[in-house]
Order: structure tokens, then C-alpha cells, then sequence
């Protein structure tokens, strides 16, 4: 047997023979209790427009966030703006029912998409002063990114998209929220972007409300909190909310610093505001009480991060730091600290991987033989794939269901139907347990593709994204091209390309070199293929809302070089 192999089987024996560790077995809630807990949480953002205090109005529930109302003696200004037209429509509809007075600005808290996207119901005209920090335009255009296919196949999972419907494993809810509009294929979006921006804190007047906008870092780098110092109301964004806050998110974040989200919270906190309006869930009045609720949040999240960073000194792994790092009971007991969106675990490995990375310090680990070697030597331990499928069976049988889904992992890679069919089943137990909606939805989806009862593909329609699309600047298609290079088909070629777009006076490059392209900011010199074209044209083109033929054909579309040199060239990269 090969080292590598025989260091695996001594591994796995330990595992293996001896039935799952003891972590693998936790008490199992029960599902009447679940599903209790499932709607309490769901009654949070039942569908409601309210008056939070005199000129404040927050609309809850239409869609996972929330969008702000407030009202000045001449106008109105809105604070987040919804995640689609359509839901956005419903709101403004709704509001306008409080007041005829016309909006004269938005406010973002930040770039996340249910907070920007609906902006165009608002304001259908998009002429409108927006405010939002002088990074929030840079990362709404990261919407954009070479990530886009596994963030969006992740975020279908983790919140359920595929659940919705009558059963008993429907979507309850996506823990803010009843639902995430950005993934439904039928809503479209209406972004105005920012024009009023500000790097750390900005002091104006809108609507004759004093208003404070302080840069907050948080859940996002880019968040910010509205301080209405004459009225007391304090809008938090996405910095507190009523659940555990999502440190890390499951469809996958860049590093989320809980240090600075802490600071924010003081920052808050200092305030004693007499109104908390979030951005999720619903607002709560009394100065004391939210002295309290921040407090906690704050203390929860240094908790979590000091505890971590100890374990890692201790020289830890992430694996055995979440078996000690727990909140102690009057944190753990906080109605703010439910595990409903964000969980401990969750963010102590964020920690450690933010603050050290993947490596967990461990030298067998550093170098790990590959996922289907280890499947195969676990089939050997048991005696084979029927051997390996009964311990799968068995501890499905127990109840053991994370480690019947590990064994029907090793299953599943060596080509067995049946593996699947029990991770399945152990995903569909795990995911009945639990409060934490992300959770929840992640595993029931998951049980979902495995059976083939559900393939998720990216449905947006192309027409639907148009309106955000043509908002994002020209050059950043062009430098997510290389991201999308077919090594196979490019990996014996050399060639350079211009591209000049006339209508923003803009030009860029792509230079091919056996298997590698490299973006360039101007136009290269002698490029062996020159492309021009509108902006908006070439947008259509990579959208397929417009046929190349038919575009090179009408002129909308000119080359220099020969069409074999052009279509050969757009070959070489897969459809985005």
C-alpha cells in the first residue's frame, strides 16, 4: 500500500472501527420545537408598514431587508431601498399612502444588493442625490466579479430558493427575512447609483432633518449607520439585527474584521439613541433597552473573537476550537443572540481563517492525500463499499446523522447511487433540526440535488439585469475575460487584443499567452486584433441579449483582422 494510503488507513481506523467521535453525536432538537422556534422568528418581519416615533416608518417584511421612510416638513428621504423593483414598488406604494411628499434623496448602509437594487421604484427618473460611503460604488460593482456563478449556486442553497412552495421542508424563512428577491428570475433590478459620498463622516441636512452618516465597518467595509441626532433614531444597517450575526455567511465572504464591527457598536452605543431602526428585523424604542441590546451584541461578538484567539495561541485547530468556544449562558439566552441567521461555529472558523488562513498548524495536513484516495481507503477499512454503506446505514438508524453523511460522502465519490440516496437522507434530518435558517436551507437544498429533485442554474433573466448591468463600468467586463480563459482551447496561443469603446472614449487590452490573459488598462500597441464598439453593445453581447452575427453584420461591431481571427478569439473563453 502506498504511504500516502497507509497514513489514511491508520487514520481512518481510529474512526472507522471505533463508530463517530464523540462531537459527532449532539442532542437532537425536536422537530415540534424547531418548527416553534422557526415561527416565532417568522412573526419578526411579518409583512408591516409602522411608525417607529413621529416622521420614521419602517417597512418590514417584504422582502429579507428593510427599507427606512423618513419624513421632513417639505419632502422625504428613504434609507435602503429594497433588493428589486418590484418589491421596492410595493413599499413606495405603501408610503405613499403615509405621505404625498417627494423623495428628495436615498440613503445606502451599504452594497448589499437587497439594500440597492430597487432604487428606480423609488425614483423612477433616477435623478436623486444618493448618499452612501465612497467605497459602496467600487463594491457594488464586485457584483459583477469572476465569482458570481459559485456565490450565486451557494446563495440558492443557503437561502432556500429552490424551498419555496407547500411541504413540510418549505422555506420557512431566510432568518431576516421572508425571502431574497435578488434570486428570484423574475424580479428586476433598478440601481441609481451613489453620487453623494463620504469617507469617514459626512453631516448634512435633508428634507430640514439634521443627518449623520459615520462610517461603520462591519458585516460589509463599506457600512455605515444614520444618526438622527434631533430626533434620537439611529439606523444601524446591517450591524445589529435580531439574530447571532452572520461573521462568516456560508455562500462563501471575504473576511468579515469583528474588531471593527465592535468598534462600530461602541461607536453606536455612545450615542443612546432612543430608536434603533435596523435594516433587519424590526426597530425597538427605549434608550435603556437598546443600550442593553447593543451591549450584548458587542460583547457577544469580542467574545467570540477573544475566545478564538486564544484557542488559536493555544495552538488549536479550528475543529477543536468550535467544541470550546461557546457564549456563556446570558449571552447564549439573549433574544438578539439567537442562532437564527449567523452561528458561533461558523464565525470562530471565520476567525482562524482570517486571522492565520486554511492551514490549521497541523503537518499532515499540509499536503492531504485527495478527497477519492481517502474515499477508497475508508471503503477498504470497512471491507469494502457494502461494509461502508452498512456503517452508513447504522448510524443513520442512530440518529449519528452528520457522520452518516460524511461515510455517504466517501460513498458518494466512489460512483455509489446509494450513497447518495443516504447522504441525502442525512442531510434532509440535519437540516429538520435546525433553528438556524441558513443551516437549514443549505441541507435541505443540498438532499434536494442529490435526489436530482432540483438543479440549481443561474435563471436571471438577461433583460431582467440590464438596468443594474449598464451601470457597471465598461472596463470591468473586460477584466473579468481573463477569470473565464479555456486553458484546453488557449493553451498553445499568443495573441493581442485592443478594444476601443468610442461612446465612453475608453480603451483596454487583453494579451493571450499559452493559457494565461492579461488585462491591460490602455490600448496595446499593434494589437493583432482590434475591437470596437459601443459600451452598451458590447454589454448586450456578453448578456446574449444580442447575436454577434448580427451585430458584426449591421456594423454595430467592427473589427480589424480577419473573422477567423475575431471568432476564434471569442472562443476561447467560456460563456460568463
Amino acid at each position: 500500500m502506498p504511504l500516502k494510503l497507509c497514513f489514511v488507513a491508520s487514520i481512518c481506523m481510529l474512526v472507522a472501527c471505533q463508530g463517530p467521535p464523540a462531537s459527532v453525536v449532539q442532542p437532537v432538537p425536536l422537530e415540534d420545537d424547531v418548527r416553534t422556534a422557526l415561527q416565532r422568528m417568522k412573526n419578526e418581519f411579518r409583512r408591516d408598514v409602522y411608525e417607529v416615533t413621529e416622521g420614521v416608518y419602517q417597512a418590514v417584511g417584504f422582502g429579507i431587508a428593510n427599507s427606512i421612510m423618513i419624513e421632513g416638513d417639505r419632502c422625504v428621504f428613504i434609507v435602503d431601498v429594497m433588493g428589486s423593483m418590484e418589491t421596492a414598488a410595493e413599499v413606495n406604494a405603501e408610503f405613499a399612502k403615509i405621505t404625498g411628499k417627494p423623495i428628495e434623496a436615498l440613503i445606502y448602509t451599504h452594497n448589499h444588493a437587497d439594500h440597492v437594487m430597487g432604487g428606480l421604484a423609488f425614483v423612477p427618473g433616477g435623478e436623486v442625490d444618493v448618499y452612501a460611503h465612497d467605497t459602496t460604488n467600487d463594491y457594488i460593482n464586485r457584483v459583477a466579479n469572476v465569482l458570481r456563478p459559485i456565490l450565486r449556486t451557494r446563495s440558492s442553497r443557503m437561502f432556500g430558493s429552490h424551498l419555496r412552495g407547500p411541504g413540510p421542508d418549505s422555506m420557512e424563512n431566510v432568518g431576516l427575512g421572508p425571502f431574497v428577491e435578488t434570486l428570484d428570475p423574475d424580479m428586476t433590478l433598478g440601481l441609481i447609483r451613489p453620487n453623494k459620498t463620504f469617507s469617514d463622516e459626512l453631516r448634512t441636512e435633508i428634507c430640514g432633518v439634521k443627518v449623520e452618516l459615520v462610517h461603520a465597518p462591519g458585516e460589509t467595509n463599506d457600512q455605515l449607520f444614520v444618526w438622527l441626532p434631533g430626533r434620537g433614531v439611529l439606523l444601524p444597517g446591517d450591524n445589529i439585527y435580531k439574530a447571532f450575526p452572520n461573521l462568516y455567511s456560508i455562500r462563501g465572504t471575504s473576511y468579515r474584521d469583528v474588531r471593527a464591527w465592535v468598534e462600530s457598536l461602541d461607536e453606536m452605543r455612545a450615542l443612546r439613541p432612543k430608536h434603533l431602526v435596523p435594516s433587519h428585523t424590526r426597530a425597538i424604542s427605549g434608550s435603556d433597552e437598546i443600550y442593553e441590546t447593543l451591549t450584548a451584541y458587542r460583547d457577544a461578538i469580542q467574545f467570540v473573537h477573544d475566545q478564538t484567539v486564544q484557542g488559536i495561541n493555544r495552538g488549536l485547530s479550528p475543529d477543536e476550537l468550535v467544541e470550546v468556544v461557546k457564549l456563556p449562558p446570558h449571552l447564549a439566552e439573549h433574544p438578539y443572540l439567537q442562532e437564527y441567521y449567523g452561528k458561533v461555529e461558523w464565525s470562530v472558523r471565520g476567525i482562524f481563517n482570517g486571522y492565520l488562513g486554511w492551514f490549521d498548524g497541523d503537518a499532515a495536513m499540509l499536503e492531504p492525500v485527495s478527497p477519492d484516495v481517502r474515499a477508497a481507503a475508508m471503503a477498504s477499512l470497512a471491507g469494502g463499499a457494502d461494509g461502508l454503506m452498512r456503517a452508513a446505514r447504522e448510524a443513520l438508524r442512530e440518529g449519528e446523522h452528520a457522520w452518516a453523511a460524511e461515510l455517504a460522502t466517501y460513498l458518494a465519490r466512489l460512483g455509489n447511487t446509494e450513497g447518495k440516496e443516504v447522504k441525502a437522507d442525512a442531510l434532509r434530518a440535519l437540516g429538520r433540526q435546525q433553528v438556524n435558517s441558513n443551516a437549514r436551507n443549505y441541507y435541505l437544498t443540498q438532499a434536494l440535488e442529490l435526489e436530482g429533485k432540483v438543479e440549481i442554474r443561474d435563471e436571471t433573466r438577461p433583460e431582467n439585469a440590464l438596468s443594474f448591468v449598464s451601470t457597471v463600468p465598461i472596463g470591468r467586463f473586460v477584466a473579468a475575460m481573463p477569470a473565464n480563459l479555456d486553458y484546453d482551447k488557449s493553451a498553445d496561443k499568443q495573441i493581442t487584443v485592443g478594444f476601443r469603446f468610442p461612446d465612453v472614449h475608453e480603451d483596454y487590452g487583453i494579451e493571450i499567452r499559452r493559457g494565461v490573459a492579461e488585462f491591460k488598462q490602455s490600448l496595446p500597441e499593434s494589437p493583432d486584433l482590434m475591437i470596437t464598439a459601443d459600451s452598451d453593445v458590447w454589454r448586450e453581447l456578453v448578456l446574449g441579449l444580442r447575436s454577434p452575427v448580427k451585430a458584426f453584420a449591421a456594423g454595430d461591431v467592427k473589427y480589424t483582422g480577419s473573422a477567423l481571427d475575431l471568432f476564434g478569439f471569442l472562443r476561447l473563453f467560456r460563456r460568463p
